[in-house]
Parts: C-alpha cells; structure tokens; sequence
C-alpha cells in the first residue's frame, strides 16, 4: 500500500487507493489532542433519491447491528473515552455527500499500546464503529425498524420546514432553488419533501445499500492516530451489505452548475414579520479550478464578505437602511451572493445601492486601505482553517469533488499575489443574474416553501 502524495503539516493529505473508487486521506499531526475519522460516501444528484438518501444519517446514529440502540451507541462512546458521532448529508456543489464520522481522544493521550494495531485498540475500534454507521445499521426483517423510520421521517421533516427561522439562509436557499429551475444539481441536501413522504423503511434501505456498492467513499484520519487508521485499513478488506461494483459511480458528468438564466430572474416570499431579507446573485463567470478564482473571493471580500467592505460600510453604515448586508461566494456556479436585512419598503433603493457598488468596483473605486483590509482579512481566515480538523478535511473533500487548491495554505499564498487589476477584473465581469426577496408582510402566513 504506496502513498500517492507525500503529506506535510500544513494540510496536505496523504493519500492511499484502498481499491477502486475508495480512497483514504490521512494527516498524523500532534498539535491536536483528538483523532478525527471520517467517511463520506459522494454520490451523484439524483433528483428521486436525495430525499430518500438524506434521511440514511438520521438511521444510522439510531443503531448499528452491533449497537441497536441510541443507549448502546451511548455507553460505547463513553467507553471511547467521551468520544463523539457524527453522521449528516450535505451536498458539496452539485455532490450529495453523505457523511458518518468519530472524535475520540488521540490514542497517545490514553496510554494506549497503539505499537500493533489489531482488532482490539481503540483506534480499530473507532474506525468498524464509523463503518458500521455507513453499513451496518439496525435493521429488522431487512428493513429499518418502522418506528424508528417513521419518527426519524418526521423529524426530518420539521427540522426541513424549521429552516424559515433562519430567515437569511432559508432566503439563499430560495433563491438557489429559483436560480435551478427543479435541476436535480442544484436541489438542496435533502431533496423534494414530496419524495420523502413516499419513501418507505424497506425501500430507503435498499436504495442505500445499492448506492454503497458503485458510490465514490474518502475516508479521512486526522490527527494524531491517523497513521494507525492507515496501517489498520491496509489489512482490513471492507465489507458492504451488498457487495462492490467494479463500476463506481461517475461523478464528472455533474459537475457543471445549472444554466443561469439569460434575463435578471426575480422572484419572492411573503412571510409575517419586520424584516425583509433581500437576496442578489451576481455571476462572474469564474469557477472553482480557475486560475482567477483568488481574485474572485478578493473581489467578494471587498464587496461584502468582510466587516470593513462596501456594502456594510455604505449599504449599513452611510444610508442606515439593512440591518445587516454581506456577500458569500459560491465557487461552484461562479456566484457572489449578496444578502441584507432591509424594511420592506427600502427593498429598490437597496438593490440600486448593492448594484452601484459593483458598478463602483468595475470602475476602479477601490482604495489601497480595502486592498490591504481584505488581503489580511482572508488570510487571516484561511490560516485559522489550518487549526481546525473539520476545515481541513472540507477543503480538501472540496478539492477532490470540484477541484480548486487542496489546502488552506496554497490558497493564502495565492491571495498574497492578487493585485487591484485582478480584482477589478472580476467585477467588471460581475452580472446581475437573480433576486429573490423573502418579503416581511404582516398578515402572511408563516409557511416554509418546503412543507
């Protein structure tokens, strides 16, 4: 078992084919004081299955066929000395990911002889307990238990529909699923609600163990402990419920985002309340693997993404019409998303001042003092990345799935050398492309658009 990439400690996996299709990342670093093990299984957007798929981590932290219950599960984790689970779906661009992780203690930390590893040490242990999660679940006649399924269903439900209390994110969301026109790339995590009233306990485990046997899996270990996981796997055959294909699923045919729309689209919500949450996409046509993409996230701090940007400081501060007002980029559609908190009446002047400060930014009206705010304010967030076990096996699982840099360090590097040309440069390919406003009106009735 030969590394492909040779790690360093500076977030650059290690990284070792365990068979086709399933690979794993390790980074042994002891500046942390727990090993970090996860697996995320990369499965295409399906627009019928992601529904289904996406209650599978809700099932799975339910019980295991070696721990059935949520209080077995319990006392093997404060046998693992207070380690925690973790198991969600997600999508990475236009990826479902479903993921099934462990914390624990560094080994070197408990006195435990990890010399040999072998079926019985703790790092084993942590490693067939996370794989079982993706695996081997609780099942009942080939099935999982029905009154497990049906209360996991709902919650998943109400924990869907309780997405409208965060109104600035339930609004991106909207406007996203506007901007996608019902393409399955651009669906949220968890899919159409009708397809999971549909789904049944049997039918949600056969479409799980059938998308195991051909999905892409990374396996990431990191921390201290993570050689261990290294050289355990490398004489562990892993088992799935229903056997492996030697035809993993396809992921490149995906990776293109949904055709923006030729016409600014708009679109809006009414919802009770006070606040009004405006939405803006603007393209630049810039997506991650570009060269430009540095300039991009420059350009997005400048405009919106950092306290000292253009939109806080005019939008907030000046006219004293949001509430709050920032950007956040989306590298895999080539977006930068603008959000404020406004009354609903300011909701033109608002996306009048928003789009006059793109203008601003396409003419130049940049000074040194924002150039140089920015440049400190992104490396200063990408070097934070480097503390953080969860960060640095998100860019890299980022990486692996949309490309782009694998590691916070080479990005900040890259940050170092924008200049203000390049900046301007992105903006002056900076297009208006969607609106969607999550309207405050006080006789609307509160009711998600995923009910």
């Amino acid at each position: 078992m030969l590394p492909v990439t040779e790690g360093e400690s500076d977030g650059m996996f290690n990284m070792v084919e365990l068979e086709p299709g399933i690979v794993l990342h390790y980074l042994p670093e002891s500046k942390w004081k727990t090993l970090s093990i996860d697996v995320f299984c990369k499965i295409p957007a399906m627009a019928d299955k992601l529904a289904i798929l996406s209650l599978v981590p809700r099932l799975a932290a339910r019980g295991t066929e070696a721990l059935p219950t949520m209080q077995d599960i319990s006392r093997f984790l404060e046998d693992m000395y207070g380690a925690a689970m973790a198991a969600d779906a997600r999508k990475v661009g236009p990826i479902q990911v479903i993921r099934f992780g462990m914390d624990l203690p560094s080994p070197s930390h408990l006195n435990e002889n990890i010399s040999r590893v072998s079926h019985g040490s703790i790092v084993s242990r942590a490693f067939c307990f996370v794989w079982d999660l993706a695996t081997r679940p609780n099942l009942r006649d080939g099935a999982y238990p029905r009154e497990v399924f049906e209360v996991e269903r709902d919650e998943h439900r109400r924990a869907i529909a309780g997405l409208i209390n965060n109104r600035p994110y339930y609004a991106t969301i909207r406007l996203m699923d506007e901007m996608s026109q019902g393409d399955p790339r651009g669906l949220p995590a968890w899919g159409r609600l009708a397809d999971l009233d549909k789904a049944t306990s049997r039918d949600t485990w056969n479409t799980w163990k059938q998308v195991l046997s051909r999905c892409a899996v990374s396996i990431y270990a990191v921390g201290d402990g993570a050689e261990e996981v290294a050289e355990f796997l490398g004489g562990h055959r892993l088992q799935f419920p229903h056997g492996r294909s030697v035809r993993v699923m396809d992921l490149s045919p995906e990776l293109d985002p949904p055709p923006l729309p030729e016409d600014v689209l708009r679109a809006e919500d009414f919802l009770p309340g006070e606040q009004t949450v405006l939405c803006m996409a603007f393209s630049t046509g810039i997506r991650e693997g570009d060269p430009k993409v540095p300039a991009m996230l420059f350009c997005d701090g400048i405009l919106g993404g950092l306290p000292h940007s253009k939109l806080f400081t005019v939008v907030r501060e000046q006219h004293g019409l949001a509430y709050f007002s920032g950007t956040i980029p989306n590298t895999w559609r080539g977006l930068v998303i603008a959000t404020s908190g406004i009354s609903d009446d300011d909701r033109a002047e608002v996306e009048d001042l928003i789009v006059g400060q793109v203008e601003a930014m396409k003419q130049g009206h940049i000074s040194d003092e924002e150039m140089e705010s920015t440049r400190r304010g992104l490396v200063r967030r990408l070097m934070t990345e480097g503390d953080s076990q969860t960060a640095l096996v998100m860019r890299s699982l980022s990486h692996e799935i949309l490309g782009g840099m694998a590691t916070p360090r080479a990005l900040a590097d890259a940050i170092l050398k924008v200049t203000k040309d390049d900046v301007v440069e992105v903006a002056s390919k900076m297009e208006l492309k969607a609106v969607h406003t999550l309207r405050a009106k006080e006789d609307a009735i509160e009711e998600s658009h995923y009910p």
